[in-house]
């Protein structure tokens, strides 16, 4: 039964486990950020460590998970001293910054992408995405989250530029429905199996007239100060969880709610960094 340790490090409660490696390992900061799953550190703690102790078991190293609710200020100390965290798992927005910005690199990433799709009422006059102008009302989630970027790079390509007070940025799908239900909108911007789920069941009332760009979801980065083999390591261990029987492995994929992982691939998070740095991201 692994037994759990708790210290003080980068200014937050780091736990790692106990046992699995030697004392001459090499200790590694793992920091979670679970995205808009924002929930309690202890909350955190419990479903990422069944990852941290596949991760140490695998690699060798000393795993000590800390877990982030704040990323702004975990971004910070990755650029100004590139130790507090040596590994991190969290969205990719998050990722492609410290891939930029903060000197790593990408381990792992989800197999799955991310797009969302533009939901609009079935009477709307818009046909195409084409058919948006930079007056057109779009609900969309935060400026700083995937599927904002995303929508306004695929808009950005049909030299679409939405005008600031067209962009209505809304936290929930059941808000963007209202917005459009009430008229206060004329564009709903949502994950596209959602956005699909809802035209499918109410077609008398909502369709859709585009996709937007494809994303990468969530990824396991390391900082380079870690030494290729080790990096190797760990790559190695995320991409056998996929298919790893063993009740560990079983108990971190539960937990994780992504899809499978595949290597790390970081033009895709350089990409999506340039589509945060472009005029049409709203930044």
């Amino acid at each position: 039964m692994p037994k759990f340790a708790g210290v003080i490090g980068a200014g937050a409660l780091a736990f790692f486990v106990a046992g699995g490696a030697s004392a001459q390992a090499e200790r590694l900061t793992l920091g979670v950020f679970p995205g808009l799953d924002a929930a309690e550190s202890f909350e955190i703690l419990e479903r990422y460590m069944p990852l941290a102790q596949y991760l140490q078991a695998k690699s060798g190293a000393v795993v000590m998970l800390v877990p982030v609710r704040v990323p702004g200020a975990a971004i910070q100390r990755m650029i100004e001293d590139g130790k507090s965290y040596k590994l991190f798992f969290g969205p990719p927005v998050f990722a492609a910054e410290a891939i930029k910005k903060a000197d790593f690199v990408t381990l792992a990433m989800e197999r799955e992408k991310i797009s969302g799709v533009f939901l609009v009422k079935t009477r709307s006059k818009l046909q195409t995405v084409r058919d948006v102008t930079p007056s057109t009302h779009v609900a969309m989630p935060s400026p700083k989250l995937l599927l904002a970027i995303l929508a306004l790079a695929t808009l950005g390509q049909e030299k679409i530029v939405l005008q600031p007070d067209a962009r209505r940025h809304l936290d929930s799908a059941e808000g963007m429905l209202l917005a459009l239900d009430n008229g206060v909108v004329d564009v709903a911007v949502m994950r596209d199996r959602l956005g699909r789920k809802i035209a499918t069941e109410k077609p008398s009332e909502y369709r859709i007239i585009g996709q937007t760009l494809e994303g990468p979801g969530f990824a396991l980065i390391a900082h380079r100060s870690v030494s290729e083999p080790l990096r190797a390591r760990l790559r190695q261990a995320a991409i056998a969880l996929n298919d790893d029987p063993s009740p560990l492995a079983v108990q971190a994929r539960g937990r994780l709610r992504t899809s499978p992982f595949l290597p790390g691939q970081d033009a895709e998070f350089i990409a999506l960094q340039r589509m945060m740095d472009t005029p049409t991201s709203g930044k």
